[in-house]
């Protein structure tokens, strides 16, 4: 199992709505608004890094009202 932690800005007022489409997302286990640097914080999973990086390219950085975002893969040792 491979998980990260996607921080994103999103448009100004878009928060609420793309938690909420966020939270649809297979493998998404959390979505949270915050306040600082960055917007939302998704942590996520999937079953290989090749379908991880297709739901975080494809599914949450291409989502409306996502303008960026910074992955941080989770390492287990």
């Amino acid at each position: 199992m491979i998980s990260a932690v996607v921080l994103l800005n999103t448009n100004s007022g878009s928060q609420d709505k793309v938690v909420e489409n966020l939270k649809l997302v297979e493998g998404v286990e959390e979505a949270h608004a915050l306040y600082g640097v960055y917007d939302l914080m998704v942590k996520m999973h999937a079953l290989s890094l090749e379908k991880l990086k297709d739901v975080i390219r494809f599914r949450i950085k291409q989502g409306a009202g996502v303008t960026s975002s910074l992955t941080l893969m989770i390492v287990d040792n």
